[in-house]
């Protein structure tokens, strides 16, 4: 019985669902570091303020307005102005009513922007691309060609002291064209196919297969907010244009970003990837 010239064993290639890990690799570097003299990190002192002010990429145009309440950490938007508990009402004569902010209430303007503060690249898990050839003859080698086929993906965490969610708000944060802070050179936001055709020479009594790692980028980006006023009554109102003495006007909390992860591309807007070949010595169960 003459031995049968190839088996090819069946396997699902993952094509579209490769899985992403390495989000805190020690590898990241920071590509603009937040160290600006204009800014202080408000990690540890008002943990809840900038992951409301700024969620999921708001407020990025226009003023917004909020009434923050430096002792209990309470946060209201602009709807409570003049209302309770931000304000106390008075009789200012006719027709008039005086508002004034209660103790420890500060009335926020501004508006958030969101900068890259780090990127780095990472090889994502490996895949089988092609099905197992095993070579059963024992003359010369086994030529045939693979098909694969590749579909890019994109992930947005959210992490919040620590705590780490997903998030859909994909296209306010790194969407070029919805005004990112950043330039990239990857897939983000887009889904972008990709299929080749490859040949396979199989040496007598050997099989192998090819597997591949995409190459994947992460974007890190810490929410700010631009602080056009603060204001805070003691005997009359009084504002600034810096956080309460502090002496800053862009505030930031390295507790609070976003990760965003896509396929690196290519100069034909391509996946890359490193292809790996393997093989070994056929098993009888490769060729019976």
């Amino acid at each position: 019985m003459v031995p049968t010239p190839v088996k090819k064993w069946l396997l699902t290639v993952a094509a579209c669902g490769l899985a992403f890990s390495g989000l805190g690799l020690a590898s990241a570097t920071t590509a603009s570091a937040t160290g600006n003299g204009n800014e202080t990190d408000l990690n540890g002192k008002w943990d809840n303020l900038l992951p409301n002010i700024c969620q999921d990429g708001s407020n990025r145009k226009g003023q917004s307005v909020w009434y923050y309440n430096i002792a209990t950490h309470e946060l209201h938007d602009r709807s409570y102005y003049g209302k309770a508990p931000v304000y106390s009402s008075q009789y200012g004569g006719p027709r008039t009513t005086l508002h004034t902010l209660n103790p420890n209430w500060r009335e926020i303007k501004g508006h958030c922007y969101y900068p890259e503060s780090s990127s780095w690249t990472y090889e994502g898990a490996e895949a089988a691309w092609s099905e197992p050839a095993s070579n059963c003859d024992s003359g010369g080698p086994l030529n045939y060609n693979v098909t694969q086929s590749y579909t890019t993906t994109t992930t947005t965490t959210k992490t919040v002291g620590g705590s780490v969610s997903g998030s859909r708000a994909v296209g306010k944060i790194f969407d070029l064209s919805l005004g990112a802070e950043f330039e990239y050179s990857w897939s983000y936001g887009k889904s972008e196919g990709w299929s080749r055709t490859v040949g396979m020479s199989v040496p007598a009594g050997r099989t192998e297969w090819f597997g591949a790692r995409p190459i994947m980028r992460v974007v890190r980006v810490n929410p700010h907010f631009w602080l056009d006023s603060y204001t805070w009554y003691a005997g009359g109102n009084h504002t600034s244009q810096n956080w309460g003495g502090y002496g800053y006007r862009a505030l930031v909390d390295h507790d609070y970003y976003y990760d965003g992860t896509a396929n690196v591309t290519n100069s034909s807007n391509k996946p890359t990837f490193r292809f790996i070949l393997h093989g070994r010595a056929n098993k009888w169960s490769d060729c019976h």
